[in-house]
């Protein structure tokens, strides 16, 4: 199941969520991913549901695909429900509607992951975190971890598969606590050494804090404002609901 995953993996595709600028679709998940937490009414969050569908049927990702990205967090949906049915069955709609927030926000991440390359999405962060130039903060570094973070995320996933299946054709057990540490001491051994493996690619190809030029040039153009005035409106019109 995990080898199938396409979470933080860019994906050609020509659609028009695809040729936005990366700066407008990084703020828009931002703003979505802010949002989707403030909304604590269902048929608001039924509404906004059909806006997020939407653009991933606009983005040209599958059911199947989706799905897919969504059931590794099942474990975590399961834990967060089973906790509130303990300790707060009185507000167990505040749970659902957490629960289905937390769908809702990982679904915005994997479109923007989607439709992004890391290439367009370190450009794009660097050039909005460039007032935090006059704090002595250098942009590129920020934009280059933040970008490193979302590309692991399919490796850990990979790397955990693997180990799983190694534990298992030992005729290995997960169920027990004691096995746990069996699978999460060499995921982190091989997530350091990869970690270590992309330090010595980047000194080797002499990477350096400073900014001398842009790869790729990424200009804001009228369907990019219009985009992000549409999305504005929309999320007014769900606040006046």
């Amino acid at each position: 199941m995990l080898k199938k995953l396409t979470f933080g993996q860019y994906a050609h595709k020509n659609t028009v969520i695809h040729k936005l600028d990366p700066r407008i679709k990084i703020l828009s998940v931002v703003i979505l991913s802010a949002f989707v937490f403030f909304i604590r009414d269902y048929q608001k969050m039924l509404i906004f549901s059909i806006l997020i569908l939407s653009l991933a049927v606009i983005s040209k990702i599958s059911f199947n695909s989706l799905i897919r990205n969504l059931r590794p967090f099942s474990s975590i949906i399961l834990f967060i429900l089973l906790m509130y049915i303990l300790f707060s069955r009185n507000d167990l709609h505040k749970g659902t509607l957490s629960i289905w927030g937390f769908l809702l926000f990982i679904t915005i991440a994997l479109i923007l992951t989607f439709t992004t390359t890391i290439t367009s999405m370190v450009t794009a962060i660097e050039k909005l975190l460039a007032p935090l130039k006059f704090l002595k903060i250098n942009p590129r570094t920020i934009a280059l971890l933040i970008s490193l973070t979302i590309r692991f995320i399919p490796s850990l996933f990979l790397y955990a598969d693997r180990i799983k299946d190694a534990r298992l054709a030992r005729l290995g057990s997960l169920r027990k606590p004691k096995h746990i540490k069996l699978l999460f001491l060499p995921l982190l051994d091989r997530l350091f050494k990869s970690a270590s493996t992309l330090s010595d690619a980047m000194a080797a190809r002499s990477y350096t804090e400073k900014r001398i030029s842009y790869f790729n040039i990424i200009i804001l153009r009228y369907y990019d404002y219009a985009s992000f005035i549409l999305l504005i409106i929309f999320i007014i019109f769900i606040l006046l609901l």
